[in-house]
Formats: C-alpha cells, structure tokens, sequence
C-alpha cells in the first residue's frame, strides 16, 4: 500500500475547504456493495434528491510514525474491498487522483446580470485549448465527467457548432448546478528554463443576479475571497456614458442592482466582511476589471488606434507594455462612461488591480441570437495577467 504525507494541505477544488490529507475520506465505489445508500452532504450540495451512492470510508486516526503518512486507499468492511477514490471532508465531491501532488488555484469570474461570464469562460477556454496555450507552453484538459458534461452541453455545443448565443445562468436558488464549479488542468511544460507544473483551475459560473445582494453573494464567499485572483467583468452597456453616445441602438434594460460601481462596493463590503479588512485597508488579491462586448465600443471610440480595437500580441511571455497601454486607455474611458468616482474607489480599495476590455464573440449577436462566427478579441488577456501575477508565466516589457 502505498503512502502520501498526511500533513500535505489540500484546497477541495469544488468547495473550497482547507484540510489536511489525512482529513481526507474515501468513497466506496463497488457497485456491488450491498451498504449503498444516499449521501445527504453530497446531495445537498449539487442540488439532488435521494440518490444511493457508495458509503462513505472515514479514515482512522493513526498514531507513532504511522500519523505521519496519509493512505492511498481504505478498505470498506462492508464488501471487502479496498477503494481508491478520495472525496472532501465537507462536500464530499471526488477528488482529483493526484490532488497531494497537484496545485490549486482559484479564479473567480464574477460580475453582474448578462455582463457575459458565461461566454467568456467558453471562448477563454476554446482560446487556451487551440491557440494561446501553445504560445505559451500550456496545455489544457477538463477534469472529471462532470466537469466534461457540463462544458460540451452548456458551453461548447451551443456556442461553437450551433453558432448560438449560450442560455442565462439560472440563480444558484433555482439550480444548484452552478455551485459546482468547472475544473480545468493546466499543464505548464519546462521550455525556455521554467519549472515543468500542474495546476488545477476552478471555475464557477455565476448567476448574476447571485452578485447583487449580500444574502445570494455570501454563498460565494470563500469562492471570492479565497481566490488566488478574479476576472471582474464590466458591462460597458450598463454604464450611462455608452448608453448616450449609442441610443441609436437596441440596448437592454437598465438594471440599476447590477450597476458597475454597486457590484464593486458589494465585493468590498464582502472581502470586508469574510477577511475582516479595514475600512481603510486596500484588497491584495489581484483583480482584473474588464470591459465585455468591446465589440459594441467601436462605433464610439474617437481612437481609431485605441488598444481596445486591436488584438492582443503576447506569446511566450506577457507583454507588460501593452498591458499597461490597455489599462490607460479604459482608465481614460471610465471617468467619462461612469465617473471618476468610480476609478478613484477603485484605487482606494483595490491595492493589486488592472483594467482590461474584451469581447468574447468577437461581434453582436443577430435578433434570432445567433452569430456567424465566434472570433474572440482579447480574452486571454484578464486571465494571463492572473497567471503573471500568480508567477506561473513571465512578463516582459518589450
């Protein structure tokens, strides 16, 4: 029987518990096990009635040199077999097989009712998997059938070979689906001098309502709070500044909750309450503040060589100048689109924060809601400049 160090610290990557190997319990997973029967923690998590499962394995305490090591495995007393399927203390979700050796890391994408957050996970990933992640020695995969069901039937399929906009995501109150996160591995390779790295992503999709009060926003706190960094989505067409300079067109409504500037004093208030930050105490955790549907700016922008209207040009390390070009520009735009309250409140609170524009389709929507092509512009962009600030890619000024 093989063993693993029981004091190694593990993050659930669905969760988002802290505990340590040891804590970890097993789930007995032989369909022929006659003590199967409906695993409540697990079932209220995801939303489900009263399925039969396999029982849950609690490991023993161990004492001596024994404390010192964590099993591979436990033997379920039940059917007299051993099984070597981890699962969360808390959730009980099934655990990567080789979590022990495998980073994790958290980035929250969150923003406000139909600011996109569905899309840009799709067309982020679909970039990483056929483009940008050679660039940069990175490979991506999905982890789990879960994970994989849910990226080809809500994300993948729709998106990309039906050519049609993706459905709202319902509130976690009407689908507990969307409290389980999307998990992703990056596989960094050992080119150009790097360290050879694994690292598991875990992606939530939010419901933007669940971002407007304090009650629905706290279900994701430690999601937020916990992140090792998160991709602030902006809805350019909620702000009053693009609204009056493109009446012309069809816009939605105006959703007052899901204001820019509400949605970034409740993520304070949130960090405030959770981490019990100071009022006067700046947020380290770096946020990337990014403007959406960039493609409907173009009529509006008096810079034809605004960066906003350029595609991005990074490969192999990110290129700092123009992150800071991109950032300039948008920080210009906001006090004219919302104020200049808003950014200084964001420099006020937000110690570790750049601003970003992106459009994950690449061009509007038809009336049916249909798009002849997806062609992202600058989606990579928020989500690179985690990885930089996270030192799992470099950046350069060029």
């Amino acid at each position: 029987m093989a063993f693993t160090p029981a004091y190694h610290k593990i993050t659930c990557p669905f969760c988002f518990a802290h505990f340590s190997l040891q804590e970890a319990q097993f789930r007995c997973i032989n369909p022929g096990c006659p003590d199967m029967g409906p695993d409540n923690e697990y079932a209220l998590r995801r939303g489900l009635g009263r399925i039969k499962m396999g029982r849950v394995l609690l490991p023993e305490k161990r004492k001596g040199v024994l404390a010192l090591k964590a099993p591979d495995e436990l033997f379920c007393n039940t059917c007299k077999e051993y099984s070597t399927t981890r699962i969360c203390p808390t959730c009980h979700f099934e655990l990567p097989s080789n979590i022990a050796q495998t980073e994790q890391k958290v980035i929250a994408i969150i923003g406000g009712r139909a600011t996109g957050k569905s899309h840009y996970i799709a067309s982020l990933i679909h970039r990483l998997t056929h483009s940008v992640g050679q660039g940069f020695d990175v490979s991506v995969s999905i982890l789990g059938d879960d994970s994989q069901a849910r990226w080809t039937r809500d994300f993948y399929t729709p998106l990309f070979e039906q050519r049609r906009i993706l459905n709202p995501t319902l509130p976690s109150a009407l689908d507990a689906q969307v409290l389980a996160p999307i998990i992703f591995r990056l596989l960094f390779g050992g080119g150009n001098g790097r360290q050879r790295r694994a690292l598991n992503l875990s992606f939530f999709d939010t419901a933007g309502e669940d971002m407007t009060s304090h009650a629905t926003l706290s279900t994701y706190s430690h999601y937020i709070c916990d992140a090792d960094g998160i991709i602030f989505l902006l809805d350019p067409l909620q702000m009053s500044g693009v609204r009056q300079k493109i009446s012309n067109q069809t816009l939605p409504e105006l959703d007052l909750a899901a204001a820019p500037d509400n949605i970034v004093r409740a993520l304070r208030e949130l960090f405030e309450r959770v981490n019990n930050i100071g009022a006067t105490q700046k947020i380290k955790t770096p946020i990337a503040f990014t403007l959406s549907k960039i493609d409907m700016l173009a009529a509006i922008l008096d810079d034809p060589g605004s960066p906003l209207l350029q595609s991005s040009t990074h490969s192999g390390n990110l290129n700092l100048n123009e992150i800071q070009s991109l950032h300039t520009d948008i920080q210009h735009r906001l006090y004219d689109w919302l104020s200049p309250n808003f950014c200084k409140y964001v420099h006020e609170h937000f110690a570790n924060y750049q601003y970003f524009g992106i459009s994950s389709l690449g061009q509007p929507p038809d009336t049916l809601g249909h798009v002849s092509s997806v062609s992202p512009r600058r989606v990579e962009e928020p989500f690179l400049w985690l990885l930089y600030k996270n030192n799992l890619i470099k950046g350069q000024k060029m």
